[in-house]
């Protein structure tokens, strides 16, 4: 009756999982932003890995454990995937790219600066901005620097009014790209963190490596 109960158990959790991996890989996988649209395929990893270790685990030392420290085994195994084939590589990759968003909008910035004491930088700064429309699109910033590229254009002048908001906006863009979170997954972190559990898998990790 033990034995079939842990199947169940290992049944249940493997299904759950997978049922949640397909879920989070097919809403990362239409996200609309670059930033975290690759991390489905990490989540892919991770199912892969929990569906083929989960039953491998209780093949393995089902027969040695009790319900309960065969649910602690099952919990820990899924705590060491995510960590190892989501958190780490996902962690990784936002770091990554939140430096080149910072690359470009320093550079941006150091451009928006130049141009308001020398009008022959514009266009290089309409070069630089076209090839940064993507990542202006990711920190909203677009129209506006458009706009404000267009409106100089026009005038063959700097607007000072808008040259002021511009860099306002992009000192703006520059302080929440610093900000962001880096953790691929930051809400359950948190919740790792309130419960404790952060500091458990830290001092497992620790004892395994």
């Amino acid at each position: 009756m033990s034995l079939d109960f842990q199947s169940l158990i290992v049944i249940s959790v493997v299904v759950v999982n997978l049922a949640l991996v397909v879920f989070f890989s097919y809403t990362l996988r239409a996200s609309t932003s670059n930033r975290i649209r690759p991390l489905w395929s990490l989540v892919v990893v991770n199912g892969v890995i929990s569906a083929v270790g989960v039953p491998a685990f209780f093949l393995l030392f089902g027969s040695m454990l009790s319900i309960l420290g065969l649910s602690a085994g099952i919990f820990y195994l899924l705590v060491g995937s995510f960590i190892f084939s989501i958190e780490v590589p996902g962690y990784i990759h936002l770091t990554k790219h939140d430096e080149r968003v910072l690359s470009y909008l320093e550079g941006l910035r150091s451009g928006i600066v130049k141009l308001g004491y020398d009008f022959e930088q514009y266009e290089t700064m309409k070069t630089k901005t076209a090839k940064g429309s993507e990542i202006l699109e990711e920190v909203k910033l677009n129209q506006l620097v458009n706009d404000f590229v267009e409106h100089c254009g026009r005038m063959k002048n700097v607007d000072k009014g808008f040259w002021t908001l511009m860099l306002g906006e992009v000192n703006r863009a520059i302080e929440e790209a610093q900000g962001r979170s880096k953790h691929p997954a930051p809400k359950l972190i948190e919740l790792l963190s309130l419960s404790g559990l952060s500091f458990v898998i830290a001092q497992v990790l620790k004892t395994l490596g």
